[in-house]
């Protein structure tokens, strides 16, 4: 995915008009309007800017395809991981494990999401060399699973 249509799909996803996603970053509706359709590209302190602003990261607007569940935040680097739509065409922002044919699968709430994945703690610790304590864990979750798509629009 290109900067300009994963800049585009963030718009979208938040559901703001060029002019309003435009607003937010004290930039004009033009500057939007050129960034998708790729005739020119945000410098690098714009891209922190939105990424800031609309809590993405900045690998996200450069179109890194590894992005995260836009539910319980476990890496998408694999075609399989990938949740469907209604349609059965693969989800770009939910795993399987989150969302099937066009809906969310359980949990249902997000304190339900914070017990899920604390379940995989012992798995996070070793792979990214750390030490974690389940409250550690606890309340990063619960300040990082807002963050994401299915929690900001407060889905359930």
């Amino acid at each position: 995915m290109e900067t300009k249509d994963a800049i585009f799909a963030l718009r979208k996803d938040l559901g703001l008009s060029q002019d309003a996603f435009a607003q937010k970053l004290f930039v004009t509706r033009q500057a939007v309007s050129r960034w998708e359709t790729g005739e020119t590209v945000p410098s690098t302190d714009v891209l922190k800017q939105i990424a800031r602003t609309f809590q993405v990261s900045v690998d996200q607007l450069l179109g890194d395809p590894a992005g995260v569940c836009q539910s319980c935040g476990m890496p998408l680097d694999r075609e399989e991981l990938h949740g469907t739509e209604a349609d059965g065409s693969k989800s770009a922002s939910f795993c399987t494990y989150c969302y099937q044919n066009g809906a969310y699968t359980y949990p249902t709430t997000l304190e339900g999401m914070v017990e899920n994945n604390l379940k995989y703690l012992q798995e996070w610790n070793e792979n990214a060399g750390l030490q974690l304590s389940r409250a550690e864990a606890k309340e990063a979750l619960l300040q990082y699973l807002p963050t994401l798509k299915r929690w900001r629009e407060n889905h359930g």
